[in-house]
């Protein structure tokens, strides 16, 4: 009988990519699922060579439709299993499916499902508390603005802030209708008793804000938009696998993560994000893109080289809409939980200066033009300069 062993499976996704006020911010969710499989023999076994840093794959190569091996170290001892990785993301939704469709005890969908123009936050707030209270139950415990900042968005208490969150720090759950930290305590035993049945846990969330001086900052030294966000999207992936993989020996990631700027080709950025890393081209197309890598460090949000503790591989995949696998929605959730809170700051904090007749943004386009002149003439006077309020694209 094959020895078992636990695979991580990673979810990212953002939201205020479009906006012009407020932050971008890129949710991640980090699970762990028991598989009956010994993973990791032949990994870079298929695929095309190493791409080296900063190298192109050969236009002059023939397209291939389909990976050249398995999509995920094999589960069945099979080589040429090409659906691996999709029955493994199906298993993880299915023992998750029973507490986390939209009406369940745990919704974990994508958060525009949850949260928008005609519903209340209720359904979305309750989803990120209990993820938080399942990495650690004392997270509801006089939960806030700050302490959501300090656990998740892992951001220093006296760190640099815009003025518009200087003393703002609403105490948690915001939306009445979420209920009280109580009874969300109260139903964690049920939904661990649902993930301990399939061998599967929540292993790590976190959300990375990039205000609009650091976006500023970002596009000014990256380029364009599309950079921006894979080198956000990336770095949060490295600080998400340094945190969780101490404890396994060889440990074995799948990160799930948006066509980032509609790109089709990922490997220079991967072989950036990971200096050194032994990295193989599985699939690109207009589909997905998918790529191998076996890496001793990675970059983070800072650039910083972070060693992880033992060789990591890492499966990575680049597909588009990918709301409803259960880490990916829980990435979601994440950032636009982390988000909303953010322009509530915001909000606030221009209607007490401008007056309550000002009202409120999403901050996209068109009406974030009209909340620039309506706020214009207070902006200048309390000495708030344009770049940390606007951000360029």
């Amino acid at each position: 009988m094959a020895a078992r062993q636990k695979v991580f499976v990673v979810g990212t996704d953002e939201a205020g990519y479009g906006p012009n006020l407020g932050p971008l911010v890129v949710g991640a969710s980090c699970w762990q699922i028991e598989t009956d499989a010994a993973f990791g023999d032949g990994f870079l076994a298929f695929g095309d060579p190493p791409a080296p840093d900063g190298a192109k794959p050969d236009k002059k190569k023939k397209k291939k439709s389909a990976p050249t091996g398995p999509t995920l170290f094999d589960l069945d001892t099979d080589r040429d299993d090409p659906d691996a990785t999709r029955r493994l993301i199906e298993r993880l939704n299915a023992g998750l499916a029973p507490i986390a469709d939209r009406k369940g005890i745990f919704p974990l969908v994508d958060s525009k499902k949850l949260y928008g123009a005609s519903k209340s936050l209720a359904a979305l707030e309750r989803s990120f508390l209990l993820a938080a209270a399942l990495i650690d139950a004392n997270a509801l415990t006089g939960a806030s603005f700050r302490s959501v900042l300090q656990r998740v968005a892992r951001e220093p208490k006296d760190g640099p802030a815009p003025p518009w969150e200087d003393g703002f720090d609403a105490a948690l759950p915001l939306d009445p209708k979420t209920g009280a930290a109580s009874g969300l305590l109260e139903t964690l035993p049920q939904i661990r008793a649902r993930l301990d049945a399939e061998k599967i846990a929540l292993a790590d969330i976190s959300a990375r804000r990039v205000q609009p001086g650091e976006f500023n900052a970002l596009v000014d030294r990256l380029g364009l938009k599309s950079d921006l966000i894979a080198n956000v999207t990336l770095s949060t992936a490295v600080e998400t696998v340094a945190r969780t993989s101490g404890a396994e020996k060889e440990p074995v990631y799948v990160v799930l993560c948006d066509k980032l700027g509609g790109r089709d080709r990922y490997a220079p950025i991967l072989a950036e994000r990971f200096p050194g890393a032994e990295l193989r081209v599985l699939k690109e197309s207009r589909e997905a893109s998918v790529y191998r890598l076996v890496a001793e460090a990675g970059r983070d949000r800072t650039d910083a080289s972070v060693a992880f503790r033992a060789p990591v591989k890492l499966e990575f995949h680049f597909t588009a809409k990918g709301e409803s696998n259960a880490p990916t929605a829980l990435a979601s959730i994440c950032a636009k939980y982390l988000r909303e809170l953010s322009m509530k700051a915001f909000n606030d904090y221009w209607r007490a200066a401008v007056g309550p007749g000002l009202a409120p943004t999403a901050g996209y386009p068109v009406d974030a033009l009209r909340f620039h002149a309506d706020v214009d003439a207070t902006r200048v006077k309390l000495g708030v300069s344009e770049d940390a309020f606007w951000r360029k694209k």
